[in-house]
């Protein structure tokens, strides 16, 4: 894929950050950091889940890596990748408060605490409740969520709301 210069520097370069934006992206980098290692304990999960309904040792990383891209038995993996490299796009170029917040909705429909449905959900709560490192990695991407949905002006508004209430509920 080749790139004139504008197009190169409209996906690779944001404008500088009002603070709220700022406040986002810092968020959206510390979501993906949060979410590599988790990636990355689902992967070798789902390796060893491989090898012992395949009975094939994976004895070469290229292997694995192209089984990831084309083998049906990684293919719950792909959701979570693809929010991943959203996310990496995403901090490197202007983007909207509504955006980040689609970032936080499909992050929490994954690995959210509402009871989701589909490949990836069965595959990955089964994975979570009998790996120790995809448990704490779990509980890191819940945190860096957390920081996720309380940054950017709808959750501003939302504090704003609260605050009113509890002054008019205090008036009384």
């Amino acid at each position: 894929m080749t790139f004139d210069k504008k197009t190169f520097y409209a996906r690779t370069m944001h404008t500088p950050d009002s603070p709220q934006r700022a406040e986002l992206r810092a968020a959206l980098r510390d979501i993906s950091v949060a979410l590599i290692p988790l990636h990355r304990y689902l992967i070798e999960a789902a390796r060893s889940d491989y090898v012992f309904a395949y009975e094939k040792e994976l004895d070469r990383p290229v292997h694995l890596l192209q089984l990831l891209k084309e083998d049906p038995f990684f293919a719950w993996l792909k959701p979570l990748t693809s929010v991943i490299v959203d996310i990496d796009e995403m901090v490197r170029t202007d983007f909207t408060a509504d955006a980040a917040g689609a970032i936080h909705d499909r992050i929490d429909g994954l690995v959210g605490s509402a009871v989701a449905e589909g490949d990836f959900a069965s595959h990955y709560r089964e994975i979570l409740q009998r790996d120790v490192n995809v448990a704490m990695a779990h509980a890191a991407v819940r945190q860096a969520l957390l920081r996720l949905g309380r940054s950017g002006p709808a959750n501003d508004a939302q504090q704003e709301n609260q605050k009113d209430s509890a002054d008019k509920g205090g008036d009384q």
